[in-house]
């Protein structure tokens, strides 16, 4: 699953989740600006206990665990640095399991 992939799954997800959150059934449409397009707070009108719900979900969806330092505002206001920093840790959980592997 490449990066793309991610960051489509973080928009749905989130989409998906305040749309539950409101009682809708459809994608909510926010009128934001191109340079507000990637903030997940401007984007889904998130407050913090959203975004912080919305990470537990990700978590679980990629079978992750963020770190508090991985928790920064670069992190949470980005969906693309959150899809990247999930991707890294997707793959050092792939590489583990390699090396892992490698000695049995």
């Amino acid at each position: 699953m490449d990066d793309e992939q991610i960051l489509d799954i973080v928009h749905q997800t989130a989409a998906e989740m305040m749309a539950a959150k409101d009682g809708d059934v459809g994608e909510r449409n926010f009128a934001v600006g191109a340079e507000d397009a990637d903030s997940l707070i401007d984007r889904y009108g998130f407050s913090s206990i959203d975004a912080l719900e919305c990470l537990l979900i990700l978590e679980k969806k990629f079978g992750i665990t963020l770190a508090p330092e991985d928790l920064n505002e670069e992190v949470l206001s980005s969906a693309t640095a959150l899809a990247k920093r999930i991707a890294a840790l997707r793959q050092g959980r792939a590489d583990s399991g390699q090396r892992s592997d490698a000695r049995a």
